[in-house]
């Protein structure tokens, strides 16, 4: 029986290479989306612990100062995505802290949450009529941090907060991730008014493995930095 000849493999190994090799690299390329898909946020990859933060680092509490912390609260909604923790992370140390002065704390953790299916699935709305808070607080904005047109997101921002109505609400911006943002604090700065608004980009936390979530001893300086910033006053 007849041989090919060597120079037809080398034909059919460059054939061959020539289909795999697009599909190999987007596949190395692509990342898991921390929620929303595109324009959403996408997780980042596996990094080690950040060093623990310097004393310096705090959230800017500026705009967050301008909203006073009202002077009867005795019950908090707190909403987030999954930064904030289920029944750990920011959740459990803020439940700490507003148990000590005698308020309920309800947080609510809505896994993946993007601003514009929150928005529009008015879970918000839901929640509020339930919890019946006096104070509702929003930590959302992480899976849309690195958007490329955050500007779209801004009619999304101001849905929610309608979604509070009369009552008084701040809303916690995202942490940062090893991404940059192409713009949404300023857009949430602006868009969460009349909420208060306290920007937790610049904080430096320990983060877990994913680099994005808090780990407990980076969540508890995350909630002292905003509990800092919100001004809290025990119930009089």
């Amino acid at each position: 029986m007849m041989r090919r000849p060597a120079w037809w493999l080398v034909l059919a190994a460059l054939a061959l290479l020539a289909v795999v090799a697009p599909f190999w690299s987007r596949n190395r390329s692509m990342r898991v989306p921390v929620a929303e898909p595109a324009p959403a946020a996408t997780r980042a990859p596996a990094a080690s612990v950040t060093a623990p933060p310097p004393p310096e680092a705090v959230v800017d509490a500026s705009a967050a100062a301008a909203v006073p912390w009202p002077p009867a609260v005795t019950r908090v909604l707190h909403v987030g995505d999954s930064t904030l923790g289920f029944t750990q992370g920011l959740a459990l140390e803020m439940s700490t802290r507003f148990a000590a002065i005698g308020v309920r704390y309800d947080a609510h953790t809505e896994a993946s949450a993007g601003l514009h299916t929150f928005a529009t699935s008015k879970r918000l709305e839901a929640l509020i009529r339930e919890k019946s808070p006096d104070v509702v607080l929003l930590t959302l904005g992480m899976n849309n941090l690195t958007a490329l047109h955050p500007d779209q997101y801004e009619v999304d921002v101001r849905a929610i907060v309608e979604q509070v109505g009369t009552r008084p609400c701040w809303w916690i911006g995202p942490l940062s991730i090893d991404r940059p943002e192409n713009g949404l604090n300023a857009i949430l700065a602006r868009a969460t008014a009349p909420c208060g608004w306290s920007s937790s980009y610049d904080l430096v936390i320990e983060r877990q493995p994913d680099a994005i979530h808090p780990t407990q001893r980076g969540a508890s300086r995350w909630a002292d930095a905003i509990w800092s910033s919100l001004g809290v006053k025990a119930p009089r």
